[in-house]
């Protein structure tokens, strides 16, 4: 049970950190938690476009913040870790899907 209440929080830091590093980029006024949500849903890699940085926030505000929980907490090699790092990514994108409502009153208030 504690690896999947971590497995939830690591879930919720790295949509935090993505909506967070979304603010600092896009107009604050929008519903970022949503815009995020849309665009990565499909396709991460587009959230690339969205912030005009060449991936790094894909990167270094989301994917990485999750490989570095698996390589931690569950004692995993940097190559493993890589690979459940996608799929971790993918449940942190459909995650903040089903919560953009909670994720944007987290970041406005």
């Amino acid at each position: 049970m504690a690896k999947k209440n971590m497995r939830q929080e690591i879930i919720i830091d790295m949509d935090e950190f993505i909506v967070t590093y979304a603010a600092t980029l896009l107009d604050p006024n929008q519903n970022l938690s949503e815009l995020v949500y849309n665009t990565a849903k499909e396709d991460i890699t587009k959230w690339d476009d969205l912030f005009h940085d060449q991936g790094f926030g894909r990167k270094n505000k989301f994917i990485n913040i999750g490989r570095g929980y698996l390589r931690d907490a569950q004692n995993l090699d940097a190559e493993e870790a890589e690979k459940q790092g996608d799929q971790l990514a993918q449940e942190a994108i459909d995650y903040l899907g089903k919560h953009t409502d909670f994720f944007e009153k987290w970041r406005t208030d």
